[in-house]
Order: structure tokens, then C-alpha cells, then sequence
């Protein structure tokens, strides 16, 4: 369960009984995570939408994702 709150968005995270807030990049990876994608085309779209340098945004994107998977929030599949 999420919610915006104006750019940012709320995660309920049930397995640990907390909240999670996203900023407006970690928002739109959440919005991204909606379908299943890999991660390579994350990093893209985001490097695209906020025109930063791909591969910090790479770094970034792959240890925000180990942190929700860490929170149960998301899984891994395999390709």
C-alpha cells in the first residue's frame, strides 16, 4: 500500500509494522516497479527523466533497490 504525498510517496511496509517515504526520484523507481522490469531499463528511464549522470544514477537505483528488497518491499527474479 502507497500514497502520494505531493512529489514524495508513502510505503506502508506491513512485514515490519513502518512506514517508508520515497522522494521524487525514489517515487518514480516505486511507479517503475509496477510492472516488472529489469533493472538496466530503471536506470535508463530515471537517467532520462532527470538527465543525471548515468552512472551515478546506476549506483544509486541498484542500492536503493537492495534497501527495499532488504525491507521485503520488492523481490528479485531471476531472469
Amino acid at each position: 500500500m502507497s500514497a502520494p504525498l505531493d512529489r514524495d510517496i508513502v510505503i506502508l511496509n506491513p512485514a515490519r509494522d513502518n512506514y517508508v517515504g520515497l522522494d521524487e526520484v525514489g517515487r518514480r523507481v516505486w511507479t517503475l516497479l509496477d510492472a516488472p522490469c529489469g533493472v538496466n531499463d530503471i536506470c535508463r528511464q530515471v537517467a532520462q527523466e532527470f538527465q543525471g549522470d548515468p552512472k551515478r544514477i546506476a549506483q544509486d537505483i541498484l542500492i536503493f533497490l537492495n534497501e527495499l528488497a532488504a525491507e521485503g518491499l520488492v523481490y528479485v527474479a531471476k531472469a
